[in-house]
């Protein structure tokens, strides 16, 4: 490698200034350099770029635009791009040990010789290829053609230290997210994701370009098409076992997804046996084999290339000569990985529901005002927990509609003379409305107490699903919204708090994704924040993010507005993800809560491309910023935006 350059002027353990020649200018801006000293190396990163002209320095300029001197007449000369020089200003990341980077306790020495870091060693320094790690991406760097590097997360760093993701709307969160979600998921993690524009609604099922491709290929390539079809012969004889222990022992998952003729008397088993049933298609299993590969051979999948990809899955499936059994049981890949269900997606809201053995009266009087949109008051507070208490007695265990009603019944058998009654009836009436709206308009009551306990235990009816996600594109109005935000993470962090469920016991982790954040659990003081549900919600994932570490539950926070987020739980991702930002306030706020932003990394937040982000945090390798592009998720996009101007010409 050629020198690039030579270290001048004052340099330090933190930073230090090059000289180069001008062909370099377009390559350099965010480059990573090292400097070899002899008998270390230093390793920095360019973080400006400066041209300068002595002879047009500030001391001489009066000179030169005086009129009436000898000096305006040759200062065109002095113009010329012989008399100037270009200089980059680089930040020290450290030294170089190994495939690792170390403090630097000496100097960097004015005059070393300067060179790029070659995209080997970059790699080396950024990437870990651990099963468990995710590859989500390369380093972005002004040369990257010829500097290409992947980079990793550690997993594990992200489903339990919490992440933040934020950026103006178009910059591509959805997609870094969406690219997230695809490695946790074939990697283990279970999510519960709360997606108010179906944007994951199609999470785990291929673009239809590269299934189209791969299906023209059959006639030629009957090995992959065998391939997987012994994969979904696997699937469905697992979920069959599945099937038959958890929801009925004379339904054949193969029968019903030909002729969907079976009654259920659960809806969950029902919206669960379609999506095996639409997992079993090609779309499905194509991403789940290009996924495994991408895990087992420390590759990037590129959907944008399906040429080259149909090559690597071919060269991956030669390695088990096409045989799914083979595969089975020499990749190493857990067995309940190869066949969890990826999604279920629920349009939901939470059944207020009683419970003499196993309930409690705050959460039920949170959801109460969720739902009627009112405080209850401290005054009111006191008959309704009498009438929990009398219920309890009499040991009542009904559920939703006809547990308000009986609420109902004691409201309005309070004296006429009780200032209390109209306000409480008031209330009841306004839940009850609230509810039958939302069972109107197709969206389904659940039972979040025990439906957490059915998906993160470790015999739970429905642990084999990988991510549960909430569609909110029909849950209106926000509150309610807020309200279904509450209930689930509410009744998961009192299980997980109680110990009733525990991952040292084996029960699973679960990371709470929360799309348009600013929405759900907004910062106190803005627009409706004051709204029941919005406290509740609010108050509720402040308690995951500052005790749910250690219990497996972690935080995924998006948001376009980071500063209009709630900021205790913004404050305790140790990940954060950024694309492009410019409002001066989130600025701020992202500085002030990210460990290694540096005011150049400001200053580049609002420059960055679309799809272009800059990570910082405990899940990478070294822990300094890195500017890195996630690669283009599998996964189909969401549901699609409306296009009413392109649909009206295209008539």
């Amino acid at each position: 490698m050629s020198k690039i350059g030579t270290v001048f002027g004052e340099a330090s353990t933190n930073k230090f200034t090059f000289i180069f020649p001008r062909d370099l200018e377009q390559s350099l801006k965010n480059a990573f350099v090292y400097i070899d000293m002899r008998d270390y190396k230093v390793v920095g990163k360019v973080v400006d770029i400066i041209t300068e002209n002595p002879l047009l320095s500030p001391e001489t300029i009066k000179f030169f635009v005086e009129k009436r001197t000898i000096g305006s007449e040759i200062s065109k000369y002095l113009k010329s791009e012989r008399f100037m020089f270009f200089t980059a200003e680089c930040e020290v990341l450290g030294e170089l040990s190994g495939n690792d980077i170390t403090a630097l306790t000496k100097p960097v020495e004015t005059g070393a010789d300067v060179y790029f870091l070659e995209a080997e060693n970059l790699e080396n320094l950024f990437f870990e290829g651990k099963a468990y790690n995710l590859y989500p991406g390369y380093i972005q760097t002004p040369n990257e053609e010829e500097n290409l590097a992947k980079f990793s997360l550690k997993g594990d760093e992200i489903i339990t230290m919490h992440c933040g993701i934020f950026g103006m709307t178009g910059m591509g969160k959805t997609t870094t997210t969406g690219t997230l979600l695809e490695e946790l998921t074939i990697r283990g993690a279970k999510s519960i994701i709360f997606d108010p524009h179906g944007d994951y609604i199609n999470l785990g099922f291929i673009k239809d370009k590269f299934s189209d491709f791969i299906k023209d290929r059959f006639d030629e390539n009957k090995y992959l098409e065998n391939f997987l079809k012994d994969y979904k012969n696997y699937l469905i004889e697992k979920w069959n076992s599945w099937v038959q222990e958890k929801i009925n022992n004379e339904l054949r998952l193969e029968i019903f997804c030909e002729e969907k003729n079976f009654k259920f008397e659960n809806r969950l088993d029902e919206f669960l046996i379609q999506e095996m049933c639409r997992e079993l298609e090609l779309d499905s299993l194509l991403f789940r084999l290009i996924m495994l590969m991408s895990v087992l051979e420390r590759k990037i999948p590129d959907i944008d290339n399906e040429v080259e990809l149909y090559k690597e899955l071919d060269e991956f499936l030669r390695k088990y000569e096409y045989s799914f059994h083979k595969f089975k049981e020499e990749s190493g890949v857990p067995e309940e990985i190869l066949y969890r269900v990826i999604k279920l997606t629920l349009a939901a809201y939470p059944s207020i529901e009683f419970d003499y053995r196993d309930y409690d009266k705050y959460y039920i009087l949170n959801l109460i005002s969720a739902f009627s949109g009112e405080e209850i008051t401290e005054a009111q507070e006191g008959y309704f927990i009498n009438w929990l208490e009398e219920l309890e007695n009499h040991r009542y265990v009904d559920n939703n509609d006809n547990f308000l009603n009986e609420l109902l019944i004691r409201a309005k058998s309070l004296p006429d003379r009780d200032r209390s009654r109209a306000a409480i009836i008031r209330k009841i009436e306004k839940a009850i409305t609230t509810l039958e709206t939302l069972l109107k308009n197709g969206i389904i009551p659940i039972n979040n107490k025990n439906f957490i306990t059915d998906f993160a235990s470790q015999n739970g009816k429905y642990n084999i699903i990988s991510n549960i996600i909430f569609d909110l594109s029909d849950v209106s109005p926000e509150i309610m919204q807020r309200g279904l935000l509450y209930d689930v993470v509410y009744n998961a962090f009192s299980k997980y708090k109680s110990k009733e469920l525990s991952i040292d016991k084996g029960d699973s982790q679960i990371t709470f994704v929360i799309e348009e954040a600013r929405v759900l659990i907004p910062k106190s003081g803005i627009e409706d924040t004051d709204h029941p549900a919005s406290k509740a919600a609010r108050n509720i994932v402040r308690r995951v993010a500052t005790e749910g570490r250690k219990m497996g539950l972690g935080l995924i926070i998006i948001s376009q507005k980071p500063s209009a987020v709630d900021n205790i739980p913004v404050s305790q991702c140790n990940t954060l993800i950024l694309h492009r930002v410019i409002n001066p306030e989130d600025l701020s706020f992202v500085k002030s809560v990210g460990e290694s932003i540096s005011e150049e990394d400001i200053e580049n937040l609002k420059l960055v491309e679309r799809g272009v982000s800059i990570i910082t945090g405990t899940a990478l390798k070294i822990r300094k910023s890195l500017m890195v592009k996630f690669r283009n998720r599998l996964s189909k996009e969401g549901r699609e935006h409306p296009q009413p101007l392109k649909s009206l010409w295209d008539r």
